[in-house]
């Protein structure tokens, strides 16, 4: 969640499909594919959202930082690890020149996600069932059906206010609470790791070589200490110049 912020909500261009390109400028085809491919992600991340919000509806009283949320990713596993990896395609937008984002910074922002459903959710026991997916998972789906949505509409050529307020305004709660919510996991994680040597190489092997999972996840929660307070003021400044400044004046 935190890599993603900087390009995935806080630039004009962005990987997803809008690039800061006029949409004339597309072949109608590349046009209709990236139109296609934002709405079908708009469309997964907020199935994902509602089932959420449906879940809390019915077990709201059997949830809490003690007991967890039992049973909640198991409601929207499926769509969650479909929609996610499907962000693979992105790196292929950029490779290909579809998108005109770095491809290295591409790679980077979908491996981060990828690393926290794959590496963390879904390769440690029992972390399906801690609160901090909860945080995750709301933080994830609203920001998802917002930003496709957004990019959807900017090929078209026609985005709502009300569309572009909430994607340079819900960052200021969202980001915090996502980051929260991962940060919850990988400590979470980390004890389990560490007790099971879950894919780590310890010496000697045949391999000379050693490699500790359990330090690599603290390696990469270590990370959000400069990397969160950096991209967030830059979404701040994203936000007054799009909303409160040149992008009010465009839209006038």
């Amino acid at each position: 969640f935190l890599a993603n912020m900087a390009t995935r909500e806080g630039q004009v261009s962005d990987r997803a499909g809008s690039s800061g390109r006029d949409a004339s400028s597309y072949a109608p085809f590349v046009k209709g594919y990236l139109v296609a491919y934002n709405v079908v992600q708009s469309c997964g991340w907020g199935l994902i959202l509602i089932n959420t919000i449906q879940y809390l509806s019915v077990n709201f009283g059997g949830i809490g930082l003690a007991q967890g949320v039992p049973g909640l990713y198991e409601k929207v596993r499926k769509e969650v690890l479909v929609f996610q990896t499907l962000a693979i395609l992105e790196i292929i937008h950029c490779i290909t020149g579809i998108v005109r984002s770095s491809v290295l910074t591409t790679v980077i922002q979908v491996y981060s996600r990828l690393f926290i459903l794959w590496g963390v959710i879904e390769a440690v026991h029992g972390i399906p069932q801690t609160f901090g997916i909860l945080f995750a998972l709301l933080a994830w789906s609203l920001v998802e059906v917002i930003r496709y949505a957004y990019y959807a509409s900017s090929l078209i050529g026609s985005v709502p206010y009300f569309l572009l307020w909430l994607r340079y305004t819900v960052f200021y709660v969202l980001y915090p609470i996502g980051v929260l919510g991962e940060l919850m996991m990988a400590f979470t994680a980390m004890p389990i790791v560490k007790a099971s040597q879950q894919f780590s190489l310890t010496l000697p092997n045949c391999y000379n070589m050693a490699f500790s999972y359990y330090y690599y996840i603290i390696f990469t929660a270590l990370m959000y200490i400069p990397a969160f307070p950096q991209l967030y003021g830059h979404m701040m400044k994203q936000r007054a110049k799009i909303i409160g400044g040149e992008g009010k004046e465009k839209k006038d």
